[in-house]
């Protein structure tokens, strides 16, 4: 090769790398491909287990740290931007494994804990109390939940992966009456904070970690985290590419088919004779195993143009289709459309494949995120002199 293209490509592999090791609106970028035109900003590393995210109006962030999976030692932290970067303030330990955070009108502050949701006050947030109990679910006893208006949409975890030890019977039990697993119930949150019980809105639901009201429309969206092992059940050679995950529209008194039916109304091996015809098909396919644990919508005038009005799903898996997160175009009720575009990765950090949660779309245009396996709170912005949108560089 001729000198002068030896420098020439060394100039190019410089630029790039140049590019890799660039701010992200004064933030340190995350080494992980973008969509042309994004980039993702590190605002926080060292955390343990970050989870559930709230944004309140004074542009500060609240982020559940949940610590461990086997003890009450979990932490809400809030993030305030100041000169040198964003601040951390312990407000609350000792929290069960929290999940989900939601901001009321009155700037109370709802957690969501093993067992319970709890509230409290940003003036005196170590002092928390008890505004629903949650019934205790072995296998998925997160507390996930949204807020929407005076409504919260609440997830009850499975106990169970797929009912596997009532195999053959007619229903499962821990699916069936009045306070079923693997569902979601609906509260009303009164003056005084307490949570009313509405009831169960949606069944069928194994374990709902990811639920979005679109503000417009007032539609209902969740992500299904379908079974594991399906393979044993069924004699396949392995479960790569089924059940695939899932995004339900909800509506009111329906149900969705877990653990008796999975895909496009198909029979569980172990429930061959349930009627899955009697179930609501998904809104729409999911990769096998991906794990969507993090949803929202792109919205409001600062959101970057090539991506405002979609909607943004966290992949939270770590076999091939998870790492990620991803973007569906949307019509006017903001149901997802045609095939995904990816926004950010698959990447790898420190800890391992990354791991997004849950997700909130900020007033500014960018996109609040956190990454539980490498302990990171990260701020997916848009970037100027972007290529075309659709593409991916590092």
């Amino acid at each position: 090769m001729k000198t002068g293209k030896i420098l020439l490509l060394g100039s190019a592999l410089l630029a790039a790398a140049s590019t890799h090791a660039a701010n992200c609106h004064g933030l340190p970028a995350l080494a992980a491909p973008a969509a042309a035109g994004l980039c993702a900003g590190v605002v926080a590393s060292g955390l343990t287990l970050p989870r559930g995210i709230a944004l309140l109006p004074d542009g500060s962030v609240l982020l559940t740290e949940m610590v461990r999976w086997d003890a009450a030692a979990g932490r809400l932290l809030r993030f305030t931007r100041t000169a040198g970067g964003w601040q951390k303030t312990v407000l609350a330990r000792g929290l069960d494994r929290p999940h989900s955070v939601a901001v009321l009108p009155d700037a109370r502050v709802l957690v969501g804990e093993v067992g319970r949701i709890s509230l409290l006050s940003l003036a005196t947030p170590a002092q928390r109390r008890t505004v629903a109990t949650l019934p205790l679910r072995q296998r998925h006893p997160l507390t996930s939940f949204t807020l929407a208006g005076d409504t919260l949409y609440v997830n009850i975890g499975s106990s169970s992966d797929n009912c596997n030890t009532q195999r053959g019977q007619p229903q499962c039990a821990e699916a069936e009456g009045s306070n079923p697993a693997g569902s979601v119930r609906r509260y009303r949150v009164l003056a005084d904070g307490r949570l009313q019980n509405l009831g169960v809105f949606a069944r069928g639901l194994r374990n709902s970690m990811a639920i979005a009201v679109h503000p417009a429309s007032g539609v209902v969206l969740q992500a299904e985290n379908s079974r594991d092992a399906l393979h044993l059940a069924a004699g396949l050679p392995n479960d790569n590419a089924l059940p695939h995950d899932e995004l339900n529209l909800l509506q009111a008194g329906s149900h969705y088919g877990w653990p008796y039916c999975h895909d496009m109304q198909q029979n569980a091996p172990e429930f061959p004779r349930y009627r899955c015809r009697t179930t609501r098909q998904p809104a729409l396919l999911l990769p096998a195993h991906s794990a969507p644990l993090g949803l929202a919508w792109w919205l409001g005038p600062q959101a970057p143009a090539a991506w405002r009005g979609q909607l943004v799903v966290g992949l939270h898996g770590y076999r091939q289709h998870g790492q990620r997160m991803v973007a569906y175009a949307t019509d006017s009720r903001g149901l997802p459309q045609g095939k995904p575009r990816t926004l950010l990765g698959p990447w790898r950090g420190q800890g391992g494949p990354a791991g997004p949660v849950e997700i909130a779309a900020a007033a500014d245009g960018t996109l609040w995120f956190a990454d539980d396996r490498n302990g990171q709170l990260l701020r997916l912005a848009s970037q100027p002199g972007s290529r075309k949108p659709g593409a991916t560089s590092r």
